[in-house]
């Protein structure tokens, strides 16, 4: 077999293999739409694109992303329509704080997004979490690192902490949606700038000890009862800080760091301003948060 790939690879152009080798996976691994189920032209896929996933009858659009402007504490996307109706332009609309940021402030210190909440991304989600279609982790993983780094590559994180499942329904899930979206952040980032991160990847440092009911149909009001007490921290040692470096050895102290918390989704926010609560509580100086998508 190998003798006759190799005298293939002599006789033609490597453009010819390349062809051969895309014919070759069209007809053993077709690409199917996770919506409507036909099959998709290879040649209209764009490499880790929802392209890969949807169709363009179910994806005509493409996703809505997180773009300015939006309130800077909460990451609220204000209304475009609205906004333009108004007589403005949106060039110069600044990002503002939101009437909830102003009126009722919470512990998250900023929220920052890959998506908004609608069209294409309000479809994949569910079926990412609920359908296991893992396949679109390697796709949505690719627009949660760009926004990681356009939002906070530069900024000061000692740990990226996946919100966790409660071990019942990680039992049931089989995975950590919220982990999946990370996992290859270390790599990606030292493929992007060339170096290895300061911070680290933890799945351990926060617990979730109440199997909370689905927060779908919640109001703001409900979703905090239900997540009241949700979570829990690890070992957290009471001694005075030690170096970043013995810091993370230990893998559990998160006094006097910055922790940057990861969703696939941010509503009203009590899941993550529990957490987030908890860790100032314990001891961390500053919480942010990454989701896939704002609503």
């Amino acid at each position: 077999m190998f003798q006759v790939f190799r005298e293939y690879c002599r006789t033609y152009s490597l453009p010819a293999i390349r062809s051969f080798f895309s014919a070759f996976q069209t007809l053993v691994f077709p690409y199917r739409c996770l919506k409507c189920f036909c099959y998709i032209d290879h040649d209209q896929v764009k490499p880790l694109s929802l392209s890969i996933c949807f169709c363009a009858a179910c994806n005509p659009f493409g996703p809505s992303r997180f773009e300015p402007p939006y309130c800077p504490r909460c990451g609220f996307v204000f209304d475009r329509d609205s906004l333009s109706g108004n007589g403005n332009d949106l060039k110069n609309v600044e990002n503002h704080l939101c009437e909830n940021c102003l009126t009722s402030p919470f512990p998250v210190n900023r929220v920052r997004a890959a998506f908004q909440y609608e069209g294409i991304i309000k479809e994949a989600i569910p079926l990412f979490k609920y359908q296991s279609k893992i396949s679109l982790a390697r796709v949505l993983e690719k627009f949660m690192f760009e926004a990681f780094d356009s939002h906070f590559s530069f900024s000061d994180i000692d740990w990226i902490l996946p919100i966790p499942l409660h071990p019942k329904k990680m039992r049931q899930r089989g995975f950590n949606q919220s982990y999946l979206l990370v996992r290859n952040f270390k790599k990606k980032y030292k493929q992007a700038h060339g170096k290895t991160p300061s911070w680290q990847i933890n799945t351990n440092i926060l617990k979730r000890t109440k199997a909370t009911s689905p927060q779908t149909g919640f109001d703001i009001k409900q979703r905090k009862a239900n997540l009241k007490n949700a979570f829990a921290i690890r070992a957290i040692s009471n001694k005075t800080r030690a170096k970043k470096s013995e810091t993370k050895k230990k893998g559990t102290n998160i006094i006097g760091t910055n922790i940057l918390l990861v969703d696939d989704v941010f509503t009203t926010g009590a899941t993550c301003n529990e957490a987030a609560r908890l860790l100032l509580k314990n001891g961390a100086k500053q919480v942010d948060v990454l989701v896939l998508a704002r609503a």
